[in-house]
């Protein structure tokens, strides 16, 4: 008898357990629930606010510019930097002849633009952190004395690392830069035996990076230009091989943008829109020389001319652009909020603990937000109205905890 009660005892215990693991079990999902549904529902107010129209594109560059070529086909040593004016008769590089073709021109190239890119590194004696580490370190030892606690102590021993490093870095740098120099000259002495000088003809921008549409797309081609002789244009570039370099003899240049026709309307001519350059960051207010009619495919050029250097030119022929075209206002809603009701496109908004449907009409689309046209009649979103925003199911009526 006694081991029947004290296996009753046991299971009673056991179901006790059990029953409290289970209410545990049930109040962390109420509680969790409850959590879930108060950061699902959220409510932002309807405010008014100003939109700029942007169209978005791919613009072509046409700059005037002289290829440069040489007869010899060997490595190429740089006596201009990128960017750098110059005269007439100015020498801007010395081209050795490659007599058995083995490619050290690339070789060279290569070399070249490494060393350039280490040597445009910072010297580390002038950056902040190396002058703030050597202030730390002589402040520390003025008069002689040794820093009093062991946060100075550790701060004097960090900056003496750092001191170390940047003086290490640099070392590495400049044995590398050697090394390099001295696989150019090795290239270089297996092609003495011809070498020929290049000068700019003309006075202009030196620029070493070539893309074959130097003599294509200058200034002249773009007073006739038709959507369908962009795009053979594109199809037709010179070798780059016979090239060292380009020299930009203009500060005019135009920007072709091919563009619906129904995005070309929106363009006038004489009138000045703001273009952001995304590659470089750059923003520049460029002038419409023109609009051209629409071709075949029913797309048209809208053609921007601009003086000064082009923000891509030292490089780039075409790059993604953003021009502002306008400004729209209307008030703002996350897409997110936005719902379909009966066909018909809206949001919900809190009125009185309960959520209610309003109509909306979007105008215009940016970064998860949307511009609506504000409307006066009776059904349509009102600024200043709470705008419900959840991910659950929500309806008309429905009580908002």
């Amino acid at each position: 008898m006694a081991k029947v009660r004290k296996g009753q005892g046991v299971r009673l215990v056991l179901q006790i357990l059990v029953v409290l693991l289970l209410s545990l079990l049930l109040w962390g999902i109420l509680f969790f629930e409850t959590a879930r549904t108060e950061a699902a529902l959220r409510q932002e107010p309807a405010a008014m606010a100003t939109l700029d129209e942007v169209v978005c594109a791919t613009g072509y560059m046409f700059r005037d510019e002289i290829p440069l070529t040489s007869q010899d086909n060997g490595p190429v040593l740089y006596t201009a930097a990128n960017g750098t004016h110059l005269s007439a008769g100015d020498v801007l590089a010395t081209v050795y002849r490659d007599g058995a073709n083995t490619g050290t021109r690339a070789q060279a190239a290569a070399l070249f633009d490494e060393i350039e890119r280490l040597q445009a590194v910072d010297d580390p004696t002038y950056l902040p952190d190396y002058f703030g580490s050597y202030h730390t370190v002589m402040s520390s030892l003025s008069g002689g004395e040794i820093p009093g606690t062991d946060a100075d102590v550790e701060s004097v021993q960090a900056a003496l690392a750092l001191i170390a490093a940047r003086r290490e870095e640099k070392a590495a740098r400049e044995a590398r830069i050697a090394l390099l120099q001295a696989e150019l000259a090795a290239l270089i002495a297996n092609d003495l035996n011809a070498s020929e000088q290049v000068s700019a003809p003309v006075s202009g921008t030196f620029y070493r990076t070539v893309d074959g549409y130097e003599s294509v797309m200058g200034i002249a081609a773009v007073d006739t230009l038709t959507p369908g002789g962009l795009r053979a244009l594109l199809l037709s570039p010179q070798s780059t091989s016979p090239m060292i370099g380009r020299l930009l003899v203009s500060n005019s240049w135009y920007l072709a943008v091919p563009l619906s026709v129904g995005e070309a309307e929106r363009f006038a001519p004489d009138r000045v829109y703001e273009i952001d350059f995304l590659r470089t960051g750059e923003s520049r207010a460029l002038t419409v020389a023109r609009v051209t009619d629409p071709d075949a495919t029913g797309e048209a050029l809208v053609i921007f001319r601009a003086d000064g250097t082009p923000p891509p030119a030292d490089f780039a022929r075409s790059g993604e652009i953003r021009i502002t075209v306008g400004v729209q206002s209307g008030i703002l809603v996350p897409m997110v909020a936005l719902r379909e009701e009966n066909g018909k496109q809206g949001v919900f908004v809190a009125v009185d603990g309960q959520a209610r449907f309003r109509a909306v009409e979007v105008t215009a689309e940016r970064d998860g937000c949307c511009l609506v046209a504000p409307r006066t009649e009776e059904g349509y979103l009102q600024a200043g109205e709470e705008v419900v925003i959840t991910s659950r199911r929500i309806f008309d009526g429905k009580v908002l905890s």
